[in-house]
C-alpha cells in the first residue's frame, strides 16, 4: 500500500509540494491523473445539481397555483442562482446539460404536485439566471 491508500490528506500535501518544487520523480502519476479527472467530474456534478434544483423551484413558481410557499421558493431560486454564479466557469457552462437536469427537476416537481409541465425545458440558461423581481 502506498500513501494514497493509507493517508489521502498527507498524500495530497505531498503531491502539491512535489508539483510546487517541480519534483517530477515524486509525483504519483496514476493516482494524480485519476484525482484531477475526478475533480472535474465533481465540479460538473455539483453545478448540474444546482441547476436541477434551480429549475425545480422555477417550475414551482411558474406552474404551481400554491401561494403559501412562494416566498420560500423565491429565496431558494436566489440562493441557487448565487451558488451557480459562484461556481460557474465558461468551460463548465458548456458541460451542463439543461435538458437532462430539466427532466430530473420535472420528476421531482411531479412527485410533489399534480401539474401539467412542458415536455421540453422552458428555460434557457439566461432565463434561469435572470433575477426575480423583489416584490
Amino acid at each position: 500500500m502506498n500513501l494514497y491508500d493509507t493517508d489521502f490528506v498527507k498524500w495530497t500535501i505531498q503531491q502539491a509540494e512535489a508539483l510546487k518544487n517541480h519534483d517530477l520523480n515524486s509525483l504519483d502519476w496514476n493516482n494524480l491523473k485519476e484525482e484531477i479527472e475526478d475533480l472535474g467530474k465533481e465540479q460538473i456534478h455539483a453545478v448540474s445539481s444546482l441547476v436541477k434544483r434551480l429549475i425545480e423551484y422555477k417550475l414551482k413558481l411558474d406552474y404551481s397555483p400554491d401561494t403559501y410557499p412562494r416566498n420560500h421558493w423565491k429565496t431558494e431560486v436566489n440562493n441557487f442562482q448565487d451558488e451557480i454564479e459562484r461556481r460557474l466557469t465558461k468551460t463548465l457552462l458548456n458541460k451542463i446539460d439543461i435538458d437532462k437536469e430539466y427532466e430530473r427537476a420535472k420528476r421531482l416537481v411531479l412527485s410533489e404536485y399534480k401539474l401539467t409541465l412542458p415536455d421540453q425545458c422552458p428555460y434557457g440558461f439566461e432565463d434561469l439566471m435572470r433575477r426575480l423581481p423583489e416584490n
